[in-house]
């Protein structure tokens, strides 16, 4: 074998092995990227969720206050709810709510907070990445992530009445609306969901006396 043979082969052996260390380096770079996308993954994933979930809470508080507002913007009395009966004295004797407005209106109130959040589905929520730091400083920097809303078809109006000591000889008399809303987040390679729930009062009254025993209690749901 001739000296340019030896030499040719020599040469040829160095590239194959520059080629092997090359996938080889290759190979642990993927590697090593993956392991870490995964474990950075796995850190962000919880703080992630838990941003989205803020910052749809918000967003879906926000229409329910203005949901419930364009229904009672113009107000609404107590005794537009509540037929209240006294005796001779003064005295309240039978408290009876009104279920038929009182039903009209919880309906209104979904229907018109089911239209909201469909119309809020269609718009994208950005969250700075430096929210995911949980630096306050850092809050509003960085590139924005995008948040893609899905309703669940869930929103849940109820009512209900609480009472509560007002003064000596007086009660506090307080009707309530419990709002409940599923809210599905399409996060980048990953879904996740949340519900909302708010409790806002709508009337209040003051009565005088003990609370009378002949009470209907008010049960009324969309």
């Amino acid at each position: 074998m001739s000296l340019a043979d030896l030499v040719g082969r020599k040469k040829r052996r160095r590239r194959f092995g520059l080629r092997l260390k090359l996938r080889f380096y290759l190979v642990a770079g993927v590697v090593l990227l993956f392991g870490l996308g995964v474990v950075v993954d796995a850190a962000l994933r919880p703080i992630l969720e838990q941003v989205a979930a803020q910052q749809v809470h918000l967003a879906v508080v926000r229409l329910i206050n203005e949901a419930v507002y364009d229904q009672l913007g113009n107000g609404v009395a107590y005794q537009q709810l509540i037929n209240v009966s006294t005796d001779a004295e003064g005295r309240v004797t039978l408290m009876q709510p009104d279920t038929v407005k009182i039903t009209r209106l919880v309906t209104s109130i979904a229907r018109d907070l089911e239209e909201k959040l469909g119309n809020l589905s269609r718009e994208d929520i950005k969250v700075p990445l430096g929210m995911l730091t949980g630096n306050s400083l850092l809050a509003d920097k960085g590139p924005n992530l995008t948040l893609a809303l899905l309703p669940l078809g869930s929103v849940s109006v109820n009512i209900h009445d609480e009472f509560s000591a007002a003064g000596i000889n007086q009660t506090r008399h307080s009707i309530m609306l419990d709002i409940v809303v599923d809210m599905g987040i399409l996060l980048p390679f990953q879904s996740t969901f949340t519900q909302i729930t708010d409790t806002l009062p709508i009337v209040e009254s003051v009565i005088v006396g003990p609370i009378p025993e002949t009470y209907l209690n008010m049960e009324a749901g969309e």
